[in-house]
């Protein structure tokens, strides 16, 4: 058998067969494609929702871990002024434990707020009471019971605070 003999390997299609096959595959790369897009959305929803659940937990640890810190500045308040070196060394040390505190609520995104001299704002901040001081400004915080701590923008907890109120005294 020569070579010119050779049966042809390809069949011949018809025109209106190429169509049906073109359209065929058009609508399997669509499909595929709206597959992937399901796909990728399905990604970011659980993605999101993994970093909600994240956020979550954390603010639940937080939470339990806020009153410790709360116990530290209690203690560090009444400190003793005495000028015994062991009891200097002590001090230091329960200091350096609450700053680690204080570093691991810091890398789970907490950061404290309510510090004295600030202005009161009612959205930050809680008021415990208020007293009379002419050297500070109106409304200003004079003492702050327990720092306020927020997690990005978001207020966990408010600073509870004392406030500045001028009394204003009438000449009769």
């Amino acid at each position: 058998m020569s070579q010119n003999d050779q049966p042809l390997s390809e069949p011949i299609q018809e025109k209106g067969e190429e169509s049906t096959i073109e359209h065929q595959c058009e609508e399997y790369l669509t499909g595929w494609k709206r597959a992937l897009a399901d796909y990728d959305n399905l990604k970011k929803t659980l993605g999101e929702e993994k970093e909600s659940l994240r956020n979550i937990l954390h603010e639940g640890v937080l939470l339990r871990l806020f009153p410790l810190v709360d116990h530290f500045d209690q203690a560090l308040r009444y400190q003793p002024k005495n000028e015994d070196p062991a009891l200097q060394n002590w001090i230091k040390g329960v200091l350096l434990v609450r700053t680690q505190l204080e570093d691991v609520l810091r890398s789970l995104g907490a950061e404290p707020f309510g510090q004295s001299g600030e202005i009161f704002d009612p959205s930050m901040h809680e008021s415990a009471g208020s007293r009379s001081d002419a050297v500070y400004p109106d409304q200003s915080i004079l003492e702050v019971l327990q720092r306020g701590w927020k997690i990005k923008e978001r207020i966990v907890r408010p600073a509870n605070v004392i406030i500045n109120i001028h009394v204003e005294t009438t000449n009769a």
